[in-house]
């Protein structure tokens, strides 16, 4: 089958690290052809590096490019001008996380999408994750038993950590509590250059529609990985006969559930092989008591760490959706149900701690806030997507 033409769109902005070597190491998928960036030193450089076609203007790429796929990793304010515009352009799209700054802004690009014929996927990368894919199919099998509760403390939260949640927990939300504090820090500027002064600090309090529970606690600074901060998170999974945690599943032997119950940690197992220098995963399984549970990497014969994983499956999504002419496997919907939870977890904040129930209502004073704060700072409705489109949106 012919490769699909794919264009980078937003290259300088630092997800485009992530993307940019899995889609050279995908060339038996893509033709990777142009790199598009506001910034003419970082198109220009990049795409000499990969011997690619520098742009910086995307009417410019769509103008004098017949690229099949857009990777788009522009600032998040962004995404909904650029993908309504691509889309405008026949152009199918994988986009950064989170889908877009609100959920009006994603619906804008989900119509575009359904209205053009093309498709439209989210890169969401957590629930991609070799360990992930592994723990979802422990809870499938029963091994601990029906899910009550799933802890996430110190990690990465907002969107991702909610799409997490919700994947796990194999349910849709029903109702959510959000709980803030904001405190000092020294100020200082973490790893990505983002200049911290305040850490604010929040806990979400889940509820799904199978009765499962989810609590996760996340900050900027934890965020960022800087202070100290995200040393010893915690992931949990409790289930009625164990738990999964931090990877490890745990199982109580049947004969010492009345003395202890004391649960036995069995550790995931890596199989690697070195290809091309790199060190790839082939499978990842548990060696438990009913038997072994694994997932085999469909990448395997790629030179992609584990870490790469997920943002290949990411491309290959929306390649197999172009060609097969399917939707994606998680797709705007759910990329945009990952934004609504978030969103309520503030909107829950705002109100004082009051619990908010799902779906939210058409547009939430949150929302409004943020397409008012947008206007302010690009001085251009929100939803103007002819002249956004021309805008630069600062990376930080």
């Amino acid at each position: 089958m012919d490769r699909l033409k794919i264009a980078l769109v937003g290259a300088g902005r630092r997800g485009a690290g992530a993307h940019l070597p899995v889609i050279v190491q995908l060339a038996d998928v893509f033709d990777f052809v142009a790199i598009c960036d506001k910034e003419e030193e970082t198109a220009q450089s990049l795409a000499a590096e990969h011997g690619v076609r520098a742009y910086t203007s995307v009417r410019d790429l769509v103008d004098n490019e017949d690229i099949d796929v857009a990777d788009v990793v522009v600032p998040g304010v962004a995404h909904h001008a650029i993908c309504c515009f691509l889309a405008q352009a026949g152009v199918h799209q994988v986009v950064e996380t989170p889908i877009a700054m609100t959920r009006p802004a994603s619906d804008m690009m989900i119509r575009a999408a359904r209205d053009a014929g093309v498709y439209l996927e989210v890169a969401e990368n957590y629930y991609r994750a070799p360990i992930e894919r592994l723990k979802k199919k422990v809870l499938v099998s029963d091994v601990i038993g029906e899910i009550g509760r799933i802890y996430r403390i110190c990690h990465e939260g907002g969107y991702h950590g909610m799409s997490l949640l919700r994947v796990l927990a194999g349910g849709n939300p029903r109702q959510v509590i959000g709980l803030s504090h904001t405190t000092p820090v020294i100020p200082h500027i973490d790893r990505m250059k983002r200049h911290h002064e305040l850490e604010r600090w929040s806990l979400s309090f889940l509820e799904f529609d199978n009765d499962v529970a989810a609590l996760m606690v996340y900050s900027n600074v934890i965020h960022a990985r800087s202070l100290g901060r995200k040393q010893a998170g915690m992931d949990e999974i409790d289930g009625t006969a164990g738990s999964i945690v931090d990877g490890n599943v745990y199982v109580v032997p049947q004969d010492e559930l009345e003395t202890g119950a004391q649960g036995v940690a069995y550790e995931p197992v890596r199989v690697t092989e070195t290809v091309n220098g790199v060190n790839v995963l082939r499978e990842i399984r548990y060696e438990l008591p009913g038997g072994a549970i694994g997932w085999e990497n469909p990448f395997a014969n790629y030179a992609l760490s584990e870490g790469q994983v997920a943002v290949a499956d990411e491309l290959l999504s929306i390649a197999n959706a172009v060609r097969e002419d399917r939707e994606p496997d998680y797709g705007a919907a759910m990329g945009r149900l990952d934004q609504e939870m978030s969103l309520a977890v503030n909107a829950s904040i705002e109100a004082d701690r009051e619990t908010i129930v799902f779906p939210l209502p058409d547009e939430t004073e949150v929302e409004h806030n943020i397409h008012r704060g947008f206007e302010d700072r690009f001085l251009c409705a929100w939803d103007d997507v002819e002249t956004l489109v021309d805008v630069f949106y600062p990376r930080s």
